[in-house]
């Protein structure tokens, strides 16, 4: 029920927040872990990471446009693939940062990679491969963006290293570490 709750709260607070143009951008939220997300373990259940995670993508396609464009020509960008690695755990009312960030793109995908830290450290990275679907089938992505009024930037990742997926994970794993463990910018 909470996550509903913090849903709700998102779509509000994007409708105020400016809009994404640079699709580069890391979009960053801060949350605690609550009860709600505990397993038998007492610490935070790995589905939940997931849950929060989703959260930040869900603030990404409101405040890009896409939600509203989406919703006008019947297209939808549903979650075909996640890959995940699990660093260390998150304990009862700690605080923690979700961060989304798009690293590459090609005619009809999109790979968003989403980073869980806490004081600095890395707790949780995620690959996200997003399709645009309409009406069943898929649709060039430029021709989204086009629509949208949004230019697609520079990604740190080249399509040979998207192709192997297993030396993906692992270079977006070191970036990752490098990034929001403070060793590069």
């Amino acid at each position: 029920m909470h996550l509903f709750v913090y849903k709700c709260w998102l779509l509000l607070r994007s409708i105020f927040r400016p809009r994404i143009t640079d699709f580069s951008a890391v979009v960053k939220h801060t949350y605690w872990v609550t009860p709600f997300d505990l397993d038998e373990y007492i610490h935070m259940n790995n589905a939940r990471y997931l849950n929060y995670m989703e959260l930040g993508r869900f603030d990404l396609v409101i405040r890009s446009g896409f939600f509203r464009y989406a919703l006008q020509h019947k297209i939808m960008a549903p979650v075909v693939n996640t890959t995940i690695v699990y660093r260390r755990s998150l304990q009862l009312f700690q605080k923690f940062t979700v961060s989304n960030q798009l690293v590459y793109w090609d005619e009809h995908r999109l790979f968003v990679e989403s980073v869980i830290t806490r004081k600095g450290k890395l707790y949780c990275v995620a690959l996200k491969e997003l399709r645009m679907v309409q009406k069943g089938k898929a649709t060039p992505l430029d021709t989204v963006m086009q629509g949208m009024g949004i230019a697609l930037p520079e990604l740190p990742f080249s399509s040979d290293l998207i192709q192997d997926k297993q030396a993906f994970i692992k270079q977006l794993l070191r970036h990752a570490e490098q990034k929001f463990e403070g060793k590069i910018d």
